[in-house]
């Protein structure tokens, strides 16, 4: 009897134990979807997609003219130029559709989002610098092909880094 009594005391207790950690793991289950969600809200929205389109963009224009510029061995002023205009147009796009995704967004998700939309503006901050210096390199009586390529390499390298962690695991 003593016997079957502490076998039912420990069945109940694994029991209510086990349920505990369903419990558990299913809000924790759900927060996560929550928030995988709002990050596929956030992929959806029609301004981030198109400012992920400009960024492809400005990447396509600073590919471009650093593939031109390492076959040449330097830099033709009208080109860089005109593919310099393209990259600054397409940020311009980028930084716009970015602040309307922004202001899109409920306020519980800016707050949630806060850290990587901060990432995301300061990178465009620090593309924007580098855009700069290389309007001002390619403006100059004879550009520096090293220079040119310094520069794209640092905007480059600044965009790719934008990627979501979503997006990384697409890819």
């Amino acid at each position: 009897m003593r016997l079957l009594s502490m076998i039912s005391t420990l069945g109940l207790t694994i029991a209510l134990f086990a349920g505990a950690g369903v419990a558990a793991d299913t809000q924790m289950r759900m927060k996560g979807e929550m928030k995988g969600g709002m990050m596929q809200d956030m992929m959806q929205n029609p301004h981030h997609k198109l400012a992920m389109v400009h960024k492809k963009n400005l990447l396509n224009f600073a590919n471009t003219l650093k593939s031109e510029v390492s076959r040449t061995g330097k830099v033709d002023k009208d080109f860089a130029e005109s593919a310099v205009k393209g990259m600054r147009d397409s940020l311009t796009q980028m930084e716009k559709h970015h602040n309307e995704a922004k202001s899109s967004m409920t306020e519980g998700m800016r707050t949630q989002k806060a850290e990587m939309i901060k990432m995301m503006e300061d990178r465009l901050g620090v593309v924007d610098g580098h855009l700069d210096n290389l309007e001002k390199e390619a403006k100059a009586d004879v550009p520096d092909p090293s220079k040119v390529k310094l520069e794209l390499d640092q905007i480059v390298k600044q965009c790719n880094m934008m990627k979501t962690k979503l997006q990384k695991k697409v890819k």
